[in-house]
């Protein structure tokens, strides 16, 4: 099943014909939904203006972003340059399409301005929200329905969260170390075992001849096949990057947090070595990247490194910020 809804192709093309010049403004707002871009902001967040507020969005995005990738492995739904040669792949991307991942994960702005309870600010999260999925779609990566889809499941994720957060964190850091840690481990585990199992469901599944040849010409520079988009490696990263902000989160509890405030300058110093720190882990992990084919190996890679940067941003770094009396 394609899981094309009347009207998705055409609305692709008639975004698309609104014009080469857009295209840097789309590529903007794309660039503003990638994991790096949110990792930017919300280390920031936490760092230097409000860790509370910055953990609340690391944690939603990583369970949201899991979410995401096991639809993504249920559905295996194509993206429209995959179904329509008419349609031009501006920015072309690997993987399954529905529901956007770009679209869900923008819902974050949403659920900051839910806690920050501004009106401009809701204005802002909003209007990026919806750019965001507009991009995709101009950008010929998704169709309208996939974006819309992830536009709800995230604000679906928003209400949940909303409603059982508090009753949830409660229950939690009552219970015993022993039992928190084990709570955590298993809900990484059991985003992993939801993955593998759409995926052992699909195993007689076949990507058509015409997704595949729709596809090469605009993968080949970058030497990519949608072959590699049924695997565990998008379902391992985020699971990764839950745990390691999870865990972090829970041992920089019982370290009693930080201070995010001080001197202007221990702020700026603060952002601009976390950063640092973190480019370079992301760097070096990108250096031994494996080949995709390689799933196993590429899902481990995947898991590790996000678990790493995660966990570093989370609780390493501020544990050197306390010992560098950038932080108390």
């Amino acid at each position: 099943m394609s899981y094309v809804f009347p009207g998705d192709l055409w609305l692709t093309q008639f975004l698309q014909q609104w014009g080469d010049g857009l295209a840097p403004l789309m590529k903007f707002f794309t660039w503003v939904g990638y994991p790096q871009a949110y990792m930017v902001i919300i280390a920031i967040i936490y760092w230097s203006f409000d860790r509370k507020l910055g953990l609340r969005l690391a944690v939603f995005l990583t369970m949201v972003a899991s979410l995401n990738s096991i639809l993504k492995q249920a559905f295996h739904a194509p993206r429209p340059y995959w179904l329509d040669p008419e349609i031009e792949a501006i920015l072309p991307s690997n993987g399954f399409g529905m529901p956007s991942g770009h679209a869900q994960a923008s819902t974050v702005w949403l659920y900051a301005a839910l806690h920050l309870k501004k009106h401009r600010f809701w204005i802002l999260a909003a209007g990026i929200a919806f750019m965001v999925g507009v991009s995709r779609i101009f950008l010929g990566v998704h169709l309208p329905s996939q974006v819309i889809l992830g536009w709800v499941t995230g604000i679906l994720a928003i209400v949940l969260f909303s409603v059982y957060e508090a009753r949830v964190l409660t229950w939690f850091l009552s219970r015993r170390f022993t039992l928190q840690l084990l709570g955590i481990f298993g809900c990484s585990l059991l985003m992993l075992l939801l993955g593998w199992l759409f995926l052992r469901l699909a195993r007689d599944w076949e990507m058509p001849l015409e997704w595949i040849r729709n596809s090469a010409d605009d993968l080949a520079g970058r030497n990519e096949s949608i072959l590699s988009s049924a695997g565990l490696g998008a379902v391992a990263g985020n699971s990764g990057g839950f745990l390691g902000t999870a865990l972090g989160a829970l041992l920089m509890h019982r370290k009693g947090g930080f201070d995010t405030g001080g001197m202007a300058w221990k702020r700026i110093l603060r952002t601009l070595s976390g950063l640092g720190v973190l480019t370079a882990i992301y760097g070096i992990f990108a250096w031994v990247s494996p080949d995709q084919g390689e799933a196993l190996l590429y899902a481990v890679w995947r898991f590790g490194g996000f678990f790493l940067i995660a966990f570093s941003a989370i609780y390493l770094l501020p544990m050197l910020f306390r010992t560098l009396n950038l932080s108390s």
